[in-house]
């Protein structure tokens, strides 16, 4: 469904064995909204959702509503080896015609 680099792995996997409940943690894909109205994403370290399902990639826990898969399907998580910074890169973002005036 969705990749994450060993690279972003390895970051996500230090800053959940952070946490003193890190056994009972994974990630989750929070969407923001931009100007136009079309999504970005957020990382979020928690827990699962009783209505999440779960999915191992890469050694994380990935926690998705099964209504967002077709949403999620290609993502990219990514992080900067130099600055920890993570990125998240779909394939195919969502269609918008909205155009920005000033």
């Amino acid at each position: 469904m969705i990749n994450i680099t060993s690279q972003a792995a390895a970051r996500l996997a230090l800053m959940i064995a952070e946490e003193h409940d890190a056994d009972k943690l994974g990630i989750k894909l929070v969407p923001t909204t931009t100007g136009c109205g079309s999504f970005t994403y957020s990382i979020a370290i928690t827990e699962a959702d009783k209505r999440d399902q779960i999915e191992e990639i890469n050694s994380i826990r990935f926690f998705y509503q099964p209504q967002d898969v077709d949403k999620l399907i290609g993502t990219v998580i990514d992080c900067d080896p130099v600055t920890g910074r993570f990125s998240i890169h779909h394939p195919r973002p969502q269609e918008n015609s909205c155009t920005l005036t000033h």
